[in-house]
């Protein structure tokens, strides 16, 4: 991994986010060795017995991640980690089998993409642009598999762990037509992964250039978002400046508005290429 970019991989945590660790997770070297004993009893509890692949076969680094997004709660980790397998066994069309040539289309795409550069308090910034899905080319949920992917590959990364994701949904260009073939089922999952199956701090959701009907698909969304994810949803409409009051300009692309040059695609399949995605195997759902 040493040949990959700085800018996509760290070699373990910077200073800066040590000590953000420490003041906004709780995560000292103390604290880190005793939640990780406390989520092994857990686990050692769920899986006696258990058959086939069990929760056992997940290392410390593997589980750091969990205990990260929670507070270096064991007990919330435990109850995050037992989501994220049941997720992935409900809904394994997302992951069994997905390959980064499979994907590779709707990166070229832009669906999604992810800034090479991260914002100012080190986040990754996630950009997705709903206008970008053509239902001639790409299925959601083939788009979903692609997303996940870029998840999983980059929350590898302990300043990504600690520092999380920012996500801008950029809703320009999106019509009233092509919004009525986005599946319903397939957009609450994604709420689900977000809210509850995926081991990462979600910092913010901003919304820009929402388009008239976005009530529609906001009414839908509102009754599955839990008061702490709905805090987080900034709308923006066509104003800038609020979004770069949010967000510096210095790590966004043209697109919208930042100084930037114009996303390439071609630097997150790059960084794909290099990385090893980890992947681990989840227990069945009855085992859980």
């Amino acid at each position: 991994m040493s040949s990959i970019p700085e800018c996509w991989v760290s070699h373990g945590l910077s200073e800066e986010s040590r000590k953000k660790a420490e003041i906004e997770l709780n995560e000292t070297d103390e604290r880190r060795a005793v939640a990780l004993e406390e989520l092994r009893a857990k686990i050692a509890v769920h899986s006696e017995g258990a058959s086939n692949v069990t929760l056992k076969n997940y290392d410390d680094e593997f589980l750091i991640r969990f205990l990260r997004a929670r507070k270096f709660d064991s007990e919330r980790a435990y109850t995050l980690l037992v989501s994220y397998v049941k997720f992935r066994r409900v809904h394994g069309d997302m992951v069994d089998g997905v390959t980064l040539e499979m994907i590779i289309p709707f990166l070229q795409h832009k669906l999604p993409f992810i800034m090479k550069d991260r914002d100012a308090q080190g986040r990754r910034v996630l950009v997705f642009q709903p206008a970008r899905l053509d239902s001639q080319l790409f299925k959601q949920a083939e788009m979903q598999r692609a997303i996940l992917y870029v998840l999983d590959a980059t929350i590898q990364d302990p300043e990504t762990q600690v520092n999380g994701f920012i996500m801008i949904e950029d809703y320009t260009g999106l019509t009233l037509k092509k919004m009525l073939t986005f599946d319903q089922k397939l957009m609450k999952r994604m709420i689900e992964l977000v809210q509850d199956a995926f081991p990462a701090r979600f910092k913010g959701i901003h919304l820009y250039n929402q388009p008239w009907f976005f009530s529609l698909l906001w009414g839908f969304a509102k009754p599955f978002l839990k008061q702490k994810l709905r805090d987080r949803i900034s709308m923006h409409g066509t104003n800038l400046d609020s979004l770069h009051s949010a967000i510096s300009k210095d790590c966004l692309p043209a697109e919208l508005g930042g100084d930037q040059p114009s996303y390439d695609p071609q630097d997150l399949i790059d960084f794909l290429r290099e990385v090893t995605v980890e992947r681990p195997p989840a227990p069945k759902v009855s085992e859980v």
